[in-house]
């Protein structure tokens, strides 16, 4: 028992040790907030300005959908563009590939490498019942440009537009090629960003970056997070639409027998929920997220993210419970969104399915994710059919010199925010441009609230005016800055 007693006490003696090493690091690694002036400075003249010529893009209904290849809307949408941006269309070599739009503006050094902006002219549908105002007026009030695609993507490319319309008005002269690029079905994981990459490759164009919209400016983004923080997206997870099928014997509901393919199919969703059963992991993006947030955090969570080396462990285990969001961090991800069964209420159907969208993780690629459901879908005798599946993208060097670059920016321009790296839950059209571009950084330099963030394909979508003059400056201050 002696010896017992002593081991007890030489635990609690290390473990007392370990966490005071912890607090001290916590205690020297919090942020200080920067007392510098920005380096952009919007005159009000000029946001009133920005708003009406964004209030006109938004209230063009430019709406993706599947199997509809209607794009009356999009070449309305170019006409006010060329309204907004005459320099840009008038002097820059533009490429028109079904309603995609590239557009090249030669730098002095053809030689060098190009950079890239991109956004998406395409909206999702406006179809909720409580929008305070029409969806597609564009309407200006409280500060704010209101519409379905003011936030969700029309103000991320407008503000490149905008940026470069009044660079070529200063005459200025970019050190290398410059390319604004601009799809019209990224809302549905559509081909038009293929289309422009495959006409960039064609033409021998390669990126040392392409910058799309993914990450924000944001406050309070995270529990005891008291400013603003600027999170660059390094990485889209993957995606995979899965048909899962149930079959068997039909007939009539009076006389119903045990396991229909319905009742087989609800057994295969339910044990998932219940077991959760993919794989946690504070992947390396995820790890460099949560160590470069932690300055930013109050003391509690800052001794917890800000020693990872003690305490990643614990976190792997208790992050899938925190929320949604932290889940989506560090498992692969899984959600019924769809199901058919008979057309009748009283006839059994032969043939039932269920639709299922997962979201591998980089640690567990799509094919891993599929092994893992292929147990459960043997189990009750079901069939899969895989729609669509794609790995996570590949990740962003987030040590490198086009990171650092954007965070210097960061810095100069919003000197109030923290900046971290962030993996991207969804997906973006910036991962076709893998193939042609060295970094691929998912961010648009807008603050936004987290009410802003939370109406993103819901309704009241908004962006602020203020912030969306700041948008056009950062870009020409990127543009100018880019060695």
């Amino acid at each position: 028992m002696k010896y017992i007693g002593f081991a007890l006490l030489a635990v609690l003696a290390i473990f007392i040790f370990l966490i005071a090493i912890a607090a001290i690091k916590a205690i020297k690694i919090k942020a200080k907030i920067s007392n510098a002036a920005p380096a952009i400075n919007p005159t009000e003249q000029e946001a009133e300005e920005y708003a009406k010529k964004l209030s006109a893009m938004v209230q063009i209904p430019t709406i993706s959908l599947r199997g509809n290849t209607d794009l009356t809307q999009f070449y309305r949408l170019h006409e006010v563009m060329k309204k907004n941006f005459p320099l840009v269309f008038s002097k820059l070599e533009c490429t028109e590939i079904d309603g995609n739009l590239l557009f090249r503006w030669p730098g002095k050094n053809p030689e060098r490498n190009g950079v890239l902006l991109m956004g998406h002219q395409d909206v999702v549908t406006a179809d909720e019942p409580n929008w305070d105002r029409d969806p597609f007026s564009g309407e200006i009030s409280g500060g704010n440009i209101h519409g379905r695609g003011s936030m969700d993507c029309k103000s991320t490319f407008f503000s490149e537009f905008q940026a470069i319309e009044e660079l070529l008005e200063e005459g200025f002269e970019p050190p290398c090629d410059v390319y604004l690029a601009t799809s019209v079905d990224e809302e549905i994981s559509g081909t038009g960003a293929q289309k422009l990459v495959n006409h960039l490759k064609s033409s021998g164009v390669h990126l040392d970056v392409a910058m799309d919209e993914g990450g924000a400016i944001l406050k309070n983004a995270l529990p005891t997070m008291a400013g603003w923080c600027a999170a660059i997206g390094i990485l889209e997870k993957g995606y995979i639409d899965l048909k899962v099928i149930a079959k068997g014997k039909g007939g009539h509901s009076s006389t119903p027998k045990s396991n229909t393919p319905l009742a087989r199919l609800s057994k295969f969703v339910a044990d998932i929920e219940k077991d959760k059963p993919f794989k946690a992991e504070i992947s390396g993006p995820v790890y460099a997220m949560l160590d470069q947030a932690a300055p930013l955090l109050g003391f509690p969570l800052r001794i917890v993210l800000g020693n990872m080396w003690l305490f990643k462990g614990l976190l792997t285990k208790v992050l899938p419970a925190v929320s949604p969001m932290c889940n989506a961090f560090v498992k692969t991800t899984f959600c019924c969104t769809m199901a058919e069964g008979s057309h009748s209420p009283n006839v059994i159907p032969s043939e039932a399915y269920v639709m299922c969208n997962l979201r591998p993780s980089p640690h567990q690629n799509a094919e891993q994710s599929l092994a893992v459901l292929k147990k459960y879908a043997d189990k009750y005798d079901l069939e899969f059919e895989i729609i669509h599946a794609r790995n996570a993208s590949n990740c962003v060097d987030y040590n490198g010199e086009e990171f650092n670059y954007l965070k210097k920016c960061l810095n100069e321009c919003y000197p109030e925010a923290g900046v971290i790296p962030y993996l991207m839950t969804g997906g973006t059209d910036c991962r076709h441009y893998e193939e042609i571009a060295d970094n691929c950084l998912r961010f648009c330099p807008i603050k936004m609230s987290n009410e802003q963030l939370n109406a993103m394909h819901a309704a009241n979508e908004s962006i602020g005016v203020t912030e969306v003059a700041h948008c056009v400056k950062f870009y020409k201050h990127y543009i100018k800055n880019h060695k």
